[in-house]
């Protein structure tokens, strides 16, 4: 009987993210309450279910946050509804198998992979370049679902190299081009989070991410290269076509990708739904459209229905993460506590430079500490009149978003890196060790552009 529930647990999932939608539409708190006490029961189904070394990091967020909601003095009364916060991310991961299911139905695969082969060269080092280039490409615009049709491809590549190898592999240039894209995606949350607090141009704002992200290329893919240089891939067992066999295929893929973008920002600027809630939203109905227009439906579905299922029924690492995260970031924001973290950048006015290194230390830290950058970036934007007295809007946003963003391949607790390590059955924390580099050098490369431009504004 157990188990017979279990395999149609997808059923109550469903019916707790469709509650979610309704509440996008009637924000009512009594139905915000319904849906914390469903999460609570996810996480009580999900606990048993989940590997273990999610069930610790999950037992440690609960910890923490049941310590700052006891300082609160809040009403017991309030905690179901400090675990409903993260019900929309856990939506769009269930929803995120129908944009891989269109792109195998259409068989965009073959298309990926000659993307990410390379022009016969069976060093990892061209990969690791092409495999960067092709992220920063796609998350711009498929955001998450770029990882997991990525990480599917690069690891069924690399699947005859050592696992240890691989898995340094596929974590490093996925998360690392997943970033890069980030700082500069005007459908990016951070970014368009800073850009909110501040005020500032998004258009005179992009010129300096794009940047950033520049440099970020550079020095990540040239370091990249030169780590992977000496390992190989196994021979093809299949040939696939030259990259310009694909042409009419690559483009009508790249117009695909654009259509998406422009769905996304018309329910984001014109509806005006939630950045989450409209890719979430969008990404079933245009990938059935899609799927329609290449004439394959039936293989859409086919592959679609199953997967979702699949997908949908195993989400216990991602809800025992995800809602006792959502309970930690609630329980901080009404600590006390939280003076103490705001503290410290008054006593840096004056000084713009030791802000800039604290701004970036203090989103490295919490996000190692399993506070997400959202959470972080609200506890800047309380002092933000103190922000902009010491910094220009322009360089102010620069600084938040870069700062923000670099920490994401590093976030032990994130979704891009909690995707990944499930992908690849790797710890975490193995992960964030791997990608520490690169978080640090991508905020410096913020904090040193944003420097720049407070000498021009």
């Amino acid at each position: 009987m157990r188990n017979r529930f279990l395999q149609h647990v997808y059923i109550f999932y469903s019916l707790v993210f469709l509650l979610n939608v309704i509440h996008v539409f009637w924000p009512n708190p009594v139905l915000y309450t319904v849906i914390g006490v469903a999460g609570m029961v996810m996480i009580v189904i999900s606990v048993p279910r989940a590997d273990r070394v999610f069930k610790i990091l999950g037992g440690i967020l609960l910890a923490a946050g049941s310590f700052f909601f006891i300082s609160s003095g809040v009403s017991a009364g309030k905690i179901p509804a400090f675990f409903a916060g993260n019900v929309g991310l856990l939506f769009l991961l269930s929803m995120l198998p129908w944009m891989n299911s269109v792109v195998k139905a259409g068989r965009y695969n073959k298309l990926l992979h000659a993307l990410l082969q390379g022009n016969g060269n069976r060093s990892l080092g061209p990969l690791y370049v092409r495999s960067e280039a092709t992220m920063v490409s796609l998350a711009a615009f498929l955001n998450l679902s770029s990882a997991t049709i990525s990480q599917d491809l690069l690891i069924n590549q690399l699947k005859h190299v050592k696992t240890k190898v691989r898995n340094s592999f596929v974590a490093m240039t996925t998360l690392r081009g997943y970033s890069l894209a980030l700082l500069w995606s005007p459908l990016e949350i951070l970014l368009a989070t800073s850009i909110f607090i501040t005020g500032a141009n998004y258009l005179v704002v992009l010129p300096w991410m794009l940047l950033i992200a520049l440099f970020g290329i550079m020095i990540d893919a040239g370091i990249g290269k030169w780590l992977f240089r000496n390992y190989e891939l196994e021979e093809q067992t299949s040939v696939i076509k030259s990259l310009s066999d694909h042409k009419k295929k690559l483009g009508g893929f790249l117009l695909a990708l654009v259509l998406f973008l422009v769905v996304v920002v018309f329910l984001v600027n014109v509806i005006q739904f939630d950045f989450l809630f409209a890719v979430t939203i969008a990404i079933f109905p245009f990938a059935f459209l899609w799927a329609v227009l290449l004439k394959r439906k039936s293989s859409f579905l086919t592959i679609g229905w199953p997967t979702w299922k699949k997908q949908t029924n195993h989400l216990s690492n991602f809800i025992v993460l995800l809602l006792a995260l959502s309970f930690l970031t609630e329980s901080l924001n009404v600590s006390p506590y939280l003076e103490y973290l705001q503290n410290p950048i008054i006593a840096l006015e004056g000084h713009p430079l030791l802000i800039m290194l604290f701004i970036q230390a203090a989103f490295l830290v919490m996000t190692l500490l399993g506070v997400h950058p959202l959470a972080t970036m609200g506890i800047f934007g309380g002092i933000s009149e103190l922000l902009m007295g010491a910094l220009p809007p322009v360089t102010l946003t620069i600084l938040l978003a870069s700062t923000a963003i670099a920490t994401v391949p590093s976030a032990p607790y994130g979704l891009i890196v909690t995707l990944t390590s499930v992908s690849l059955r790797m710890n975490p924390y193995k992960i964030v060790m791997k990608n520490l580099p690169h978080s640090l050098v991508l905020g410096f490369l913020g904090i040193l552009v944003a420097w720049f431009t407070l000498q021009i504004y």
